[in-house]
């Protein structure tokens, strides 16, 4: 019998030390863990502006045979790329002949000043008259 309480004992004293233990286990704190990619594509632009519609070379005198206009208008290109300037001519042949237009530079990359000389040359040549030529210029993108 003295084995019975004894056993009997062991088993409530077990029993007694491991219910207490169970119930005094931490909670596993649990996690969540989400992820958002953000994209976005900002696509190539160009914009080019003309700092006047038009430019008036001023009256010269009798006999002069070139004209250098310095900073005759200024280009002003908006970019977030590589660009490169060009520029056509239109109007009369023979005021085309003598009319040369100087970019300060042709190419680049972003947003830049870019001011234009106009050059006539061999006025002697050309009949008294008023001439006029439109500059188209165009910026593309590289």
């Amino acid at each position: 019998m003295r084995k019975l309480l004894i056993g009997l004992t062991v088993l409530v004293l077990g029993v007694a030390f491991m219910v207490p233990g169970l119930a005094q286990k931490p909670i596993p704190v649990s996690s969540a863990m989400a992820k958002s990619d953000v994209v976005w594509r900002v696509p190539g632009f160009i914009e080019l502006k003309v700092s006047t519609d038009n430019f008036v070379f001023p009256e010269f005198d009798p006999g002069i045979d070139e004209y250098l206009a310095e900073n005759a208008v200024t280009l002003y290109v908006f970019s977030n790329v590589k660009w490169s300037l060009s520029f056509s001519l239109e109007g009369a042949d023979e005021a085309i002949a003598h009319l040369s237009v100087i970019l300060s530079q042709d190419e680049g990359k972003g947003n830049d000043i870019i001011p234009v000389d106009y050059k006539l040359s061999n006025l002697r040549e050309m009949a008294p008259g008023t001439y006029e030529v439109t500059v188209v210029y165009t910026a593309t993108a590289e």
